[in-house]
């Protein structure tokens, strides 16, 4: 283990949470209309089936992160690859995590206007979230695993309200089942693909873990975890609403909650909103740091001071973006571009590593010989 990383260790049994943070960000609250239009009735089932897909790219993730014991991802690149071409690969990766830090926060400031503050400025929102990241990273890799950990905790609860809506939901309406070809179940897998990334994290975060032989075991209990909630909620969804509605709700975990009537609250989702940037702050956290470790390993200049372009580059691309069609369109390039480097380029770098590996094994080997 790298001395250096010592004291950032941290137990293996916080990535139940870290994984299941990361995960549940603002794709939860209105990914039911983008499946439910692809997959219909069998929407649950296409949750579901990402939800295993899902373990089996983490469990090739931890295979191939277990190969290089405490390096990241950044320093495998390098070391598989090359100087050069390792660098670019890297770059892509601080781009999608720059690309993910914007979609997190456009999305979460629009939920804000439309149901707290339509008359806020946009781009006041956008300043204190990112004022709210700064301080975070500037706490280091600690700080934002116990922020994650604490608002989990915090946010867990949240599940439970879904027995508010069942009370008015009709069960009739999950009928008739496979009613999709596949083409169309593959493509309510796709739609769903955006809403449940965030496990990529794991390439960054693994190398800091104390027991990596229980990594694997922690990982995959918070995946099941989120599948468990997405899965329950699209189930929901679809009792819930009629076909017709929930295609024109943009945000139907948040429209559920009003049925929910208390005699001194009368508007439970304000709650439902406001605590919501409890579960996408860590996600940020997260990103923002992911981004500006690659910067300060590519450029050998100290993290915190690469924490500036980065959340300035988010700041002002989210402030420029106005309109719900652009949003829209922001979201479909960032899950078209998941498909490849979340789920795809996996399997692609473990075949790369064990290629490298094993010419390491015969260089050591023959050296050996030589001796």
């Amino acid at each position: 283990m790298n001395k250096s990383r010592t004291p950032f260790l941290y137990s293996s049994f916080l990535l139940i949470f870290l994984i299941h943070d990361a995960q549940v960000g603002v794709g939860l609250p209105g990914f039911q209309r983008f499946v439910f239009k692809d997959a219909g009735h069998d929407a649950w089932l296409s949750v579901l089936a990402v939800g295993i897909v899902n373990q089996i790219v983490v469990w090739l993730m931890i295979r191939t992160l277990m190969k290089f014991k405490d390096k990241d991802l950044y320093d495998i690149h390098v070391m598989v690859y090359g100087r050069v071409l390792g660098y670019a690969m890297n770059f892509v990766y601080i781009g999608y995590f720059v690309f993910a830090m914007l979609v997190e926060l456009r999305n979460y400031v629009e939920m804000v206007q439309v149901w707290l503050f339509p008359t806020a400025p946009q781009w006041v929102l956008s300043l204190l979230i990112s004022c709210a990241v700064f301080y975070g990273v500037r706490g280091g890799l600690r700080t934002i695993i116990g922020a994650s950990f604490v608002f989990t905790c915090m946010t867990a609860w949240l599940i439970l309200l879904l027995y508010f809506p069942l009370r008015y939901s009709e069960w009739n309406r999950l009928l008739p089942l496979m009613e999709v070809n596949g083409e169309q179940f593959v493509k309510g897998m796709q739609s769903t693909g955006l809403a449940m990334t965030g496990f990529e994290i794991l390439y960054f975060i693994y190398a800091y873990a104390k027991e990596k032989a229980k990594v694997q075991l922690y990982t995959q209990l918070g995946l099941m975890s989120v599948t468990l909630v997405y899965t329950s909620v699209m189930l929901v969804s679809i009792v819930f609403f009629s076909g017709g509605e929930l295609l024109k709700t943009n945000w139907a975990t948040f429209t559920m909650l009003k049925v929910i009537k208390f005699p001194f609250l009368e508007r439970f989702e304000f709650i439902g909103v406001s605590l919501w940037l409890m579960v996408i702050l860590p996600n940020l956290l997260f990103f923002c740091w992911a981004a500006s470790k690659g910067l300060k390993r590519i450029f050998a200049w100290q993290q915190r001071y690469w924490l500036y372009p980065v959340i300035g580059v988010v700041f002002v691309a989210s402030s420029l973006i106005g309109t719900r069609i652009q949003i829209v369109m922001l979201n479909d390039v960032f899950a078209k571009g998941c498909i490849y480097l979340v789920y795809a380029y996996p399997f692609v770098l473990y075949a790369a590593a064990c290629v490298y590996v094993r010419k390491q094994k015969r260089t050591l080997n023959a050296g050996e010989a030589r001796t």
